[in-house]
């Protein structure tokens, strides 16, 4: 071997010792550091102030140092001088935790009448309301009555109860005839559509001269049927048009909610009150939107007599919705081509008025043209028309790229080296928080960056959440990874389901958080509640010694396609009908197609009642298709046996 390259490999492999020793003494000094900050934070807490304070100097450049900076504040309580909390929040403030106690922080500041500091460090992050009233009290004492006495009307005026720090001023708010008797009608207004019907019976006693008016608005709508007695709310002397025409609005919107039928049948001996405009539209939008989920036409000529301009667009979008599902399609293709231009620009409604044409007109043909430009979008509709004009699935597939300069600042942010700290320590939890409230901060192209960062460490929902706030919509490695591709392919070959299905069931009930949970209960990848978890488990004999073993990936995998698996044979292998079963349950699904005519898939799919359902599975079908794409399948939308329910 010649001397010089026998000197090159002897160089290299002296590099890579050199740099593997490095790599192993900074492991070993995290590692200390570690456990130096346990040992901290437990001394901390069980008031072993000495050792605390010699564990936490060797510990000022752990990422975590200043969660021990906070705790020591929170021991400490009202001990600490406001100097310090500055100190603290202008060094740390960036903590995800830290706002609760610096909330805390400006009530003392506020009780002790330390108004400059208050005022230097109050920020519009505090949305406490007892603050914001005493910085407005403190305007008053300083002579700014016009500034505070604004301030005052709107804190008072909203639909729920306030704290009391916020007595004082509106004692003198009222003092000063701040409180006159429209005001405190629009109060009352407030709680009664926030359904805080104890609050507006108080506030009847700030309405002396109108105090029959108003105790008849709460009680009518307390109790919507009192209008029937249509003789109590014609104008008159006490009775002026436009506070019945609140009465009647508050009250129909809430009956709307039990019986919107018996509502839209009581409109017609309201309807000539002086609404205003966006009190017409929001008792049009709560009655006919409410009738038109339940599929009854009748809501069609109630939505065009009270939004003939198409407005509003709710209104507008389950006009056409409504005007489909009734076999309407002359109907549905007029509006959808008299709806707001920012509507007919949208992919669903682009499809829709392609649709309804044809449907109205069977004689069109094909449209395939129309079609094909629509064939352009990655998204539901735009996957339905390239397959109505035989163009391929535009996937439009693009990596997100940020300037390196951009990389490197965003990983060397406070945040973003705590949370990766919480990650490496296995606290996701914290490590999420961290991730999210650092992300608040940072630019468009920051946030691409901390995805791809996310990416990089196959932390798969923070990826996703992080690319789709940047609203980068062309990198799918990111929006849509491989995750756990092993089990899901070997359970969905198991259960003779389509691996791109699996996928994208998995995509979107939880993004691959594995550790999810929702509100309701359900848990994992494929969030699961604990009981179909346990009769899942039961019925295909699959291990679950205790409810937390749902968290285990593999195993909700196996118990998500197995039951995923119930649900396809029991809606004949319809992946449309078991994907919406997945989300809504088999029981709402089962009653959406009860005594149903024949429909296509797609009518039906526009007119499921549930916004969250009708997302859910055109998201599915959609993903599904790009998941077939990545795992080499054919996957179209809708199978040739799931385009039409019958």
């Amino acid at each position: 071997m010649p001397f010089k390259r026998l000197k090159k490999l002897q160089l290299a492999a002296g590099l890579a010792l050199t740099t593997l020793l490095a790599s192993q003494s900074l492991q070993a000094d995290t590692l200390q550091q570690r456990q130096q900050y346990d040992q901290a934070m437990a001394a901390l807490k069980g008031g072993q102030m000495q050792r605390y304070e010699s564990l936490k100097g060797q510990l000022r450049d752990y990422p975590l140092y200043p969660y021990l900076l906070l705790e020591a504040l929170k021991q400490r309580g009202n001990a600490v001088s406001h100097q310090e909390m500055q100190n603290f929040f202008i060094a740390h403030g960036d903590l995800p935790t830290a706002q609760r106690v610096k909330n805390d922080w400006l009530r003392r500041l506020a009780r002790d009448g330390e108004w400059r500091q208050l005022n230097e460090n109050y920020d519009t992050a505090s949305q406490d309301a007892g603050i914001n009233c005493q910085i407005a009290f403190q305007r008053w004492r300083e002579g700014n009555q016009a500034e505070a006495m604004q301030r005052a009307g709107e804190l008072w005026t909203v639909g729920r109860s306030q704290p009391k720090d916020c007595d004082p001023l509106f004692d003198r708010w009222r003092a000063a005839g701040g409180l006159t008797e429209d005001v405190a009608w629009a109060r009352i207004r407030e709680a009664l559509l926030y359904r805080q019907d104890a609050l507006a019976s108080y506030l009847t006693r700030y309405m002396p001269s109108q105090k029959a008016l108003a105790e008849l608005f709460v009680e009518t709508a307390t109790k919507p049927q009192g209008l029937n007695q249509f003789g109590n709310f014609r104008p008159g002397a006490g009775k002026p048009a436009d506070k019945l025409a609140d009465i009647a609005a508050v009250s129909l919107r809430r009956m709307s909610r039990e019986d919107p039928a018996t509502a839209m049948a009581l409109w017609p001996n309201y309807r000539d009150l002086p609404f205003k405009e966006a009190d017409r539209l929001a008792v049009t939008r709560d009655i006919g939107t409410r009738m038109a989920r339940r599929h009854n036409a009748d809501a069609l000529p109630f939505m065009a007599a009270n939004d003939p301009a198409m407005k509003d667009d709710q209104i507008s979008e389950w006009r056409i919705r409504l005007a489909l599902r009734s076999g309407q399609y002359e109907s549905a293709r007029t509006m959808t081509s008299s709806m707001p231009e920012s509507m007919q620009e949208q992919s669903r409604w682009r499809y829709w008025k392609l649709r309804s044409q044809q449907l109205a007109q069977p004689d069109v043909g094909e449209l395939t043209t129309d079609y094909a430009d629509l064939a352009e979008q990655r998204d539901f509709y735009g996957f339905m028309a390239a397959e109505r004009s035989n163009k391929p699935y535009a996937l439009n597939h693009a990596p997100a790229q940020v300037d390196p300069k951009v990389f490197a600042k965003v990983s060397n942010t406070g945040g973003i080296r705590r949370a990766r700290e919480f990650f490496a320590r296995g606290q996701i939890v914290d490590a999420r928080r961290e991730w999210y409230h650092v992300g608040q901060f940072f630019s468009r192209e920051e946030l691409i960056a901390q995805a791809l960062m996310a990416k990089d460490m196959e932390w798969y929902f923070p990826a996703i959440r992080g690319i789709s706030q940047a609203q980068h919509w062309d990198d799918l490695d990111i929006r849509f990874p491989m995750a756990y591709e092993e089990p899901i392919r070997a359970q969905a070959q198991a259960r003779q389901l389509s691996s791109p299905w699996v996928y994208a069931i998995t995509r979107q009930e939880s993004a691959f958080m594995a550790d999810a949970r929702s509100h309701a209960g359900a848990m994992g990848l494929m969030q699961l509640m604990p009981g179909t978890a346990r009769e899942t488990a039961q019925r295909y004999g699959i291990a679950l010694r205790n409810p937390n073993d749902v968290l285990i990936p593999e195993r909700n995998i196996a118990l998500g396609t197995a039951y995923l698996s119930q649900l396809h044979g029991q809606f004949q292998g319809n992946r449309v009908l078991a994907s919406a079963a997945y989300n809504a349950g088999p029981g709402r699904v089962r009653q959406w197609t009860r005594d149903m005519q024949p429909l296509p898939s797609d009518i039906w799919i526009e007119t499921i009642p549930f916004d969250e359902t009708r997302t859910y599975v055109q998201s599915v079908l959609s993903y599904a298709v790009i998941y077939g794409q990545k795992l080499g399948i054919r996957q179209p939308v809708m199978e040739q046996h799931e385009r039409y329910l019958d």
